[in-house]
């Protein structure tokens, strides 16, 4: 009897304290709620100090206010222990295999649409697998946009998924031994975003960019990759990847944005990044001569290919009757200008197809 008392009470015990952790957790949760870092229009009002908003656009630096409010409320919620930070030094590396991977295509948004499958989505095959991209049709510009906001981010944030600023659910194959996830942030307005593309701040490009900023937030990529067993012969593993939760505050020339680059981005960044020179990049004007840039990078010292298959790996856009004279031109740029590599187009295009034979002098 004693015995059957002694578990009744244990059982008791038990249920008090998991009650007292479930009462705890939401505490802890509308905590985390009251300080929510995308709340735009609590920061904006702090860095304007509720002035009209007829006054705010006259206001000298409101856009490096809005980013230190916005910083301010992050190291908030990091000395309350939702997460730690980390600065994130090298910021011309890019990930190789999104590199790779032809996800922005130098196709304008209106010819892509009848390249769509039944599920609206971009289909494309890859020497190590094939995929799909979901979402509104992106190009080499939207690209231009993500590696910017990959240049301004400076920080990378560990904690569990829920206390992220964008909390995050879906990702616990990506959890280290301590159930921690790390992603990468981003806080600046659209100017300097803008001045990280090179381009001005007028009306028009600021909206472009808030265009593809929108554009990027509802990108997805459906991967399968290949695999051999030696009982099953070949199967297919495929995920779901989200590169950016963004999150943004339009607001005159100075729209506030913050973009949290996903967990399976930063990993990538980590253990396969390509360095990417940003500079060079914004120097080549042409939307194919910054995809086949972007492709080479992750190609090592030394790579020879026909020129035919690159054009389809990267899915060169326009006239491929002309496709050694343009092609030859942006490498010629790379060449001279950049003093970044040698290359020779060896064949004549009719009986031997014309072939790349490329070394990279430089690294970056």
């Amino acid at each position: 009897m004693a015995a059957s008392q002694s578990k009744m009470d244990s059982f008791l015990a038990k249920r008090n304290a998991e009650s007292k952790q479930r009462q705890k957790d939401l505490f802890d949760a509308e905590k985390e709620q009251a300080i929510d870092l995308a709340t735009m229009d609590t920061i904006v009002e702090e860095a304007t100090h509720t002035l009209p908003v007829e006054n705010r656009k006259k206001i000298k630096g409101i856009g490096r206010k809005l980013v230190k409010a916005a910083d301010a409320r992050l190291l908030e919620a990091e000395q309350l222990g939702l997460f730690t930070s980390l600065s994130v030094s090298d910021t011309n590396a890019i990930p190789t295999l999104l590199a790779r991977l032809p996800i922005f295509v130098p196709i304008p948004a209106r010819c892509q649409r009848n390249m769509l499958d039944k599920d609206l989505a971009f289909a494309f095959e890859t020497p190590f697998g094939r995929g799909r991209r979901f979402g509104p049709p992106v190009t080499i510009e939207d690209e231009d946009v993500l590696f910017a906001m990959l240049q301004l981010s400076g920080r990378r944030l560990i904690g569990q998924g829920s206390k992220l600023p964008v909390p995050l659910n879906d990702s616990s194959w990506l959890n280290d031994e301590r159930g921690n996830l790390t992603v990468q942030v981003m806080i600046a307005t659209v100017g300097q975003i803008n001045k990280e593309l090179g381009i001005n701040d007028s009306g028009l490009n600021y909206k472009a960019t808030i265009e593809s900023i929108r554009r990027l937030a509802h990108v997805s990529i459906e991967l399968e990759t290949r695999k051999k067993d030696l009982y099953l012969g070949e199967s297919w593993d495929g995920q779901t990847i989200r590169l950016v939760d963004i999150q943004w505050r339009a607001y005159e020339e100075d729209g506030l944005i913050f973009a949290q680059f996903s967990p399976l981005m930063v990993k990538w960044l980590k253990e396969q990044a390509t360095f990417h020179n940003w500079k060079m990049r914004r120097q080549i004007s042409s939307a194919n001569g910054r995809a086949l840039y972007r492709f080479l990078c992750t190609q090592g010292n030394y790579y020879k290919k026909e020129l035919e298959y690159i054009a389809d790996v990267i899915h060169w856009h326009g006239d491929r009757s002309r496709l050694r004279p343009r092609m030859e031109a942006v490498l010629k740029q790379l060449r001279d200008q950049f003093d970044w590599c040698d290359f020779v187009i060896h064949g004549t295009g009719r009986s031997e197809p014309f072939v790349l034979e490329f070394s990279r002098r430089r690294k970056n």
